[in-house]
């Protein structure tokens, strides 16, 4: 391969796994505030599938290179991009994507130094997925300690901390999955864990709370899922956030549903904070970065692929067998 040029995970249309390919493309020149980042690891976020099919939040321009969030070593920079040097293992996101690639040119100012003894993976996990956490629990939620706190789909990379920063904030913690092993691994956690897969979770989720239901629910996954949480579990004077789509299926609520029901109904996104709102997230990092260090909470990296087995990594997040953050990481040899 020539000397200026690098592999991507590159779409050139939506679409389903076939329209991925590990594509040899220009490496990036990074330009005024900008250095190159030799990518280590990459960390998946169900955003990527939803970049991929055309559905996601953010327009996606084509031809794409997929991948959200990374952490690697600055292998080059640009012009006035100071505070930085080569060497440095460093972690950052894009929002335009670009990380599933040999190189990624990134900002120079929205790039972090990742935590001493953190792995490329744990680098990778770090941020999407923990600010989503933390800002869930403690900004759109406003987790009270005592509060019963759901997490759906419990066992996956926001999930997995956002049980962990509400049990450091004081909260009782149920989970939802759908196997054994994700349920042993929520009560790893200091999670109550349900197999929604397994009677009715609904029931259990009244059970476990003696009728009231739960003042909280983070919610990511749609269709019936959230109606019923909504409209059967939430206790009165409760907030459900709705941070993702993950089934694709729409749910509409009336103004009437939501004026009788005394119950909030919160949505979160974190790409707009990313870029409107620093502090917010500085603060966010620096309190996720603490916890991490304190051994509060713990990055769990589940399984890791090359950037060539990059499609593997993708059907293994979808067919929603992860357990903790699925991370591609750079190629083999």
């Amino acid at each position: 391969m020539a000397a200026n040029r690098m592999m991507a995970l590159l779409i050139e249309e939506h679409g389903g796994p076939e329209v991925m390919r590990i594509a040899e493309v220009p490496v990036p020149e990074p330009g005024l505030g900008e250095v190159l980042v030799r990518m280590e690891a990459c960390g998946l976020n169900f955003s990527d599938i939803m970049a991929r099919e055309g559905r996601y939040l953010r327009e996606t321009q084509l031809p794409h290179i997929l991948g959200h969030e990374f952490c690697g070593i600055v292998d080059k920079l640009g012009p006035d991009c100071g505070g930085w040097s080569e060497g440095e293992r460093v972690i950052g996101t894009s929002q335009a994507g670009g990380s599933l690639a040999d190189f990624i040119a990134a900002p120079a100012a929205k790039l972090s130094a990742c935590p001493e003894g953190l792995s490329p993976p744990e680098g990778a996990a770090l941020l999407v997925q923990g600010l989503t956490a933390v800002h869930l629990i403690d900004k759109a939620a406003r987790v009270q300690p005592g509060e019963t706190v759901l997490v759906h789909a419990a066992a996956g990379g926001v999930g997995s901390l956002a049980v962990q920063v509400a049990r450091v904030r004081g909260a009782r913690v149920i989970g939802t999955s759908s196997s054994d092993r994700k349920r042993r691994f929520i009560e790893e956690l200091g999670g109550t864990a349900i197999d929604y897969t397994r009677g009715d979770w609904v029931e259990e989720v009244l059970s476990l709370t003696e009728g009231r239901g739960a003042e909280v629910i983070l919610e990511s996954v749609g269709g019936d899922v959230l109606g019923r949480s909504y409209r059967e579990v939430l206790a009165d004077f409760g907030r459900l956030v709705v941070y993702g789509v993950a089934s694709g299926d729409v749910v509409n609520f009336n103004n009437y549903d939501i004026l009788a029901s005394n119950k909030s109904l919160i949505g979160y996104w974190l790409g707009p904070h990313l870029a409107g709102y620093p502090d917010l997230v500085r603060a966010a990092q620096e309190n996720l970065v603490a916890m991490v260090g304190s051994g509060d909470i713990r990055l769990i990296v589940g399984e890791t692929f090359p950037l060539e087995r990059a499609a593997e990594a993708f059907a293994h997040l979808q067919g929603r067998k992860s357990v903790g953050k699925v991370v591609v990481t750079s190629r083999e040899g």
